[in-house]
């Protein structure tokens, strides 16, 4: 199904708005005595930020309502060879890791901000997939089980990351660059093309090989894989595109204040323009890519 969580701008202006309005709060919360108001700010937060997304969907997508139906799994892969999916699941991840930041800035523990996170973030993708399920647009909107998938593993792994460190060295991004079908035919939203999108599994090898040898690779290096698509048509043509780059890493930015541990986070959910090598289906170098 198509990823609609990264609809033009109105992703965009939900992320800076959540940003400025966390921040600011944070601020005020902690020049506030009392802890209660400073708990609730994370709540609030998430219930404005799920209440902007729903409602933007069903202008958008849940105006018409059918029977419940289930997507077969011919047609969730042959709709774009599961880049949606990597789409899902990098979502699902970005928003539990930032949800969790609310939390952990507004008083409560790491482990029981990440589980927060988590849950908030997989309760909209479920809700969304259940409205999916109840809506017209067959047979490329429906309830998704490959999606549900998706948005379980990327919600999840934070939670793993908590309980197991050796997996807080990786990160899950997204990056975004033209591709010839877009600039030719346009479309609505870079964002919406899945051959212009391009997920990453970013390393942090600093962290991996441990403080003993930090000397050794830059803590603002980190090493990512990354997936994308080329000439698909919904219909199950096309082929996959592996890369393997030099990524950015902005969490280890030295400004630990509550707008700059914000922005840091939303910054390290991009891949920032690095060297770059195509590895499948052909071997491109590409200097400095997106």
């Amino acid at each position: 199904m198509q990823f609609r969580e990264l609809n033009s701008s109105k992703y965009i202006s939900i992320i800076i708005a959540l940003f400025c309005i966390q921040s600011s709060c944070i601020t005020v919360a902690k020049e506030d005595s009392t802890s209660v108001y400073q708990r609730s700010i994370p709540w609030g937060i998430s219930c404005i930020a799920l209440g902007i997304s729903f409602n933007e969907q069903a202008k958008d997508y849940w105006s018409d309502s059918s029977p419940f139906h289930v997507m077969n799994w011919q047609t969730e892969y042959d709709d774009a060879l599961l880049a949606d999916k990597f789409g899902h699941a990098t979502f699902s991840y970005m928003a539990a890791r930032n949800v969790a930041g609310i939390f952990e800035q507004s008083g409560y523990d790491k482990r029981t901000s990440t589980l927060y996170g988590s849950g908030i973030s997989l309760l909209h993708q479920t809700i969304v997939e259940i409205r999916d399920g109840y809506s017209e647009g067959a047979p490329y909107l429906g309830f998704s089980r490959g999606d549900v998938i998706a948005n379980v593993l990327g919600a999840g792994l934070p939670i793993l990351q908590e309980y197991i460190p050796a997996l807080d060295f990786i990160r899950m991004k997204f990056s975004f660059l033209p591709s010839e079908s877009f600039k030719v035919n346009g479309g609505n939203s870079i964002l919406n093309d899945y051959q212009s999108t391009y997920h990453w599994l970013s390393f942090n090898v600093a962290g991996m090989i441990g403080k003993e040898h930090l000397g050794t690779w830059s803590q603002y290096v980190n090493l990512a894989i990354g997936h994308s698509v080329n000439n698909i048509d919904r219909f199950g043509s096309g082929h996959h595109e592996l890369y393997l780059s030099l990524d950015f890493n902005a969490e280890a930015l030295p400004f630990d204040d509550a707008w700059c541990l914000t922005l840091k986070r939303l910054l390290n959910s991009m891949k920032l323009p690095m060297p770059c090598i195509k590895l499948y289906p052909n071997i491109v170098w590409y200097g400095i890519r997106i």
